[in-house]
């Protein structure tokens, strides 16, 4: 389900307090597209394929994240040409932990990831028919699909398990 929101985004390792009294650990991640229009996935050791992402550290916003995120998991160097042009999705880890993630469009020069976390077996830059076929879960087909159809906003979807 896809609602539009504007809400205060969680920052500093924050969690999201959820209507239903739940709260969710933040994080924020972003969807990375090379010069070619091709998209960064990563291969968890799951064997799940992801867009890269992670946990908020205290004194971060969501942007310095995902820019943190890309370049420790990815070894890629990228940016964010509209910070108020963000998505968000919500799931359950393995571990049973929910999560909120912030995403941002983020744009790079990289045409090849440089793995550094050994919780990554593989990554690669990927057509987006490509890696909308390659990504595992259903709410990152969803986020793939809307980040590559709409312009501009603060969008929010709800996700699914992982």
């Amino acid at each position: 389900m896809s609602r539009s929101s504007r809400r205060r985004e969680p920052a500093n390792g924050d969690t999201v307090q959820r209507s239903d009294g739940e709260q969710a650990v933040a994080g924020a991640g972003g969807v990375v597209f090379n010069p070619d229009g091709e998209v960064l996935l990563l291969q968890h050791v799951s064997g799940s394929w992801v867009f890269p992402k992670g946990h908020i550290e205290p004194g971060e916003d969501p942007l310095e994240t995902a820019v943190r995120e890309i370049d420790e998991e990815a070894g890629v160097l990228a940016h964010c040409n509209d910070p108020s042009e963000r998505w968000s999705t919500r799931y359950r880890n393995a571990r049973g932990e929910l999560r909120e993630i912030t995403w941002f469009r983020m744009h790079t020069s990289a045409r090849t990831p440089l793995l550094r976390e050994k919780l990554f077996l593989d990554g690669a830059f990927l057509a987006a028919d490509a890696a909308a076929d390659r990504l595992s879960f259903a709410e990152d087909r969803r986020l793939l699909r809307r980040v590559l159809a709409d312009g501009s906003g603060a969008h929010t979807q709800a996700g699914g398990h992982r």
